[in-house]
């Protein structure tokens, strides 16, 4: 069973199927690439992310943009009517950051009071299933470039979502970037076929050289569904050994990894694989690391959601 430690969820998501497109939950969209969605074709809302929460000591959480298919700010504004008290604390919203009036749409953006970071998901692989975006040169292009310095301008977090082979290239961005604070979502996408694994070892390493890049441990299915402590022990370990707890952080990633790995064994199976680690970096693991990246004011004697 978890801990009663408190925590932060670093990465949850929360949906009203009729007030975005949501053109990847729509009735007839094709599968993803952890399979068959179509449990996740309704209503997410903050009572069911609370529901889902309750007794495992979450105090805050983080909303990372569900690709509505809308314009980003109106997602987080939405966000901000339906939240209660720090469920969620901040949020994360979407914007292309090559769009030429990018500025203006982050002036919007912080108009919001839980606004704290930009996610885009940069994954380029040759198998279409990975490909995300439009172009497999996204980091070396100019308005991207130019994007990303709006957001160090802003203070604002950058989440990505990559695949093994554009670790490296991740790394030398973020090197050249390094006044902007990096979040890579979901391990890195740790995919297990011989070449993905050594690309993703190897990326890994040079990410983690970047005292600008952390990482979320989520998303694990890529390695296994049930995020069984045997199956994933060896990625989770090297990621923290690389980082270093200060930089890594648990995140549930609900509700789609619901349909996969329940919250509560996601937290059983990580505090065993990590119960070598003291109280202060199991803590900053599961609460810390999210609070001071996300600028999450953390009362630790708050109530939990029940």
């Amino acid at each position: 069973m978890p801990s009663l430690r408190t925590r932060i969820d670093a990465h949850h998501h929360l949906w009203q199927l009729g007030r975005f497109p949501y053109p990847w939950l729509a009735p007839d969209a094709p599968p993803r690439p952890f399979g068959d969605q179509s449990e996740l074709k309704r209503d997410y809302l903050v009572a069911d992310y609370r529901r889902d929460m309750a007794g495992l000591g979450v105090i805050a959480s983080v909303f990372v943009e569900a690709n509505a298919g809308a314009c980003g700010v109106c997602e987080v504004e939405w966000v901000d009517t339906v939240a209660t008290e720090a469920i969620p604390a901040v949020s994360v919203g979407q914007v292309d950051l090559r769009r030429p009036d990018v500025a203006a749409m982050l002036d919007r953006f912080e108009e919001t009071p839980r606004m704290r970071g930009i996610r885009m998901s940069l994954c380029w692989d040759p198998r279409p299933e990975w490909q995300f975006i439009d172009s497999p040169d996204i980091l070396s292009c100019d308005a991207f470039k130019s994007g990303v310095r709006e957001l160090t301008r802003r203070n604002l977090v950058f989440d990505v979502l990559v695949v093994p082979g554009q670790l490296g290239q991740l790394a030398a961005f973020a090197a050249a970037n390094p006044d902007q604070q990096f979040i890579i979502n979901h391990l890195g996408t740790p995919l297990q076929e011989s070449r993905d694994r050594a690309e993703w070892t190897a990326g890994m390493r040079q990410c983690a050289r970047c005292p600008n890049l952390a990482i979320k441990l989520s998303g694990l299915w890529v390695i296994d569904r049930k995020w069984r402590p045997d199956r994933i022990r060896e990625s989770v370990r090297l990621a923290v050994d690389l980082f270093g707890t200060d930089r890594c952080m648990w995140a549930s990633n609900y509700p789609v990894e619901k349909i996969m790995c329940p919250v509560r064994e996601q937290i059983a199976n990580l505090e065993a694989l990590l119960d070598d680690l003291g109280e202060d970096e199991m803590s900053a693991v599961f609460r810390d690391t999210a609070a001071r990246l996300y600028r999450i004011p953390v009362d630790v004697s708050a109530a939990p959601v029940r």
